[in-house]
């Protein structure tokens, strides 16, 4: 009998589920029940990301109290369980679980204090609904690949974390296989993006432009975590993170199998900068990585912005 943890990706809660996030569900769900009837101790997570400035203006749309939006879409996901069967073990939500909160300060803490954490001036192009800064040889026709609008051009001064420190042990990790990623054409695109060399990234936003929605940044009360920040910690402040959780290393620090489900817009957070902040705070890294394609309507990517989604549980019923 051995140990297998699996996760999907939490997505934002800026709308209701689509099709394409419960295939992700339910091909993690698959690995769970697999691993299970194997005899493994098995641990299954899933949750919502809900500290984004997407789901704050979603909330400005609707002209609604972001509270209330994030609260009425995450029990949308929630219920997802029910209506897929899922076989899930646990669902976090990063905006209101005390496990997360607690544990993405004492996780920005680690990292403070290994000397990657440093705070200058930025000026980029930032897609509000990636949540994430583009070059200019990023965009297509001078708009966002996945949402197709313009970037913004936003300037202001934040937290940077040293990813640039650990393009060698990350170069390590991929060449050698102790971190995977499936399918291989996923794999060669991660070693090829590192090789070109890795820069250090944004983790921070004001408060200002947050509209002080967020986790506060330790010791600045005028800064929140960049959502990436903040969200990809879930997958060990769910495990009990900065306590003596026997959960946490029984499915996180003793563990062989730490395995993530994540669509392919995502892979760059889940190959290279998660890993990286993970060796910053002296933690394993994830073993493999398994990402899936997007389903598709008329021709474009199902999205919950574009409004191209199928919704999972009228399907299912």
């Amino acid at each position: 009998m051995g140990s297998f943890y699996v996760t999907t990706a939490i997505p934002y809660v800026n709308a209701a589920p689509h099709l394409g996030f419960a295939l992700e569900l339910v091909q993690a769900d698959v690995l769970a029940r697999y691993h299970r009837l194997a005899g493994d101790d098995t641990w299954f997570l899933t949750g919502t990301d809900e500290n984004s400035l997407t789901n704050v203006l979603a909330a400005d749309r609707e002209g609604v109290p972001i509270r209330l939006l994030v609260d009425q879409n995450a029990a949308v996901f929630q219920a997802l369980a029910h209506a897929l069967h899922l076989s899930q073990d646990d669902f976090i939500r990063t905006a209101t679980d005390p496990r997360h909160r607690d544990g993405a300060q004492r996780f920005w803490t680690a990292c403070a204090a290994a000397g990657d954490i440093y705070k200058r001036p930025y000026r980029g192009l930032y897609c509000v609904r990636c949540e994430r800064f583009y070059t200019t040889d990023e965009l297509v026709a001078g708009r966002c690949p996945e949402h197709e609008i313009e970037p913004e051009v936003v300037e202001e001064e934040n937290y940077f974390f040293r990813l640039s420190r650990y393009a060698d042990q990350l170069s390590e990790l991929i060449t050698s296989r102790a971190l995977r990623v499936v399918p291989e054409s996923r794999h060669r695109e991660v070693q090829a993006f590192i090789a070109r060399g890795v820069t250090d990234f944004s983790i921070s936003r004001t408060q200002a432009r947050a509209r002080g929605w967020g986790i506060p940044v330790p010791g600045d009360p005028d800064q929140v975590m960049y959502v990436w920040f903040d969200a990809l910690t879930n997958y060990i402040t769910a495990l009990g993170y900065g306590s003596e959780s026997v959960r946490f290393r029984r499915s996180w620090i003793n563990n062989p199998h730490r395995v993530h489900v994540i669509g392919k817009d995502i892979l760059r957070f889940h190959a290279v900068c998660w890993p990286a902040l993970l060796l910053s705070a002296g933690l394993p890294v994830p073993t493999r990585i398994i990402v899936h394609g997007f389903l598709t309507r008329d021709g474009r990517r199902m999205s919950k912005t574009l409004g191209t989604g199928i919704d999972p549980a009228a399907l299912a019923a």
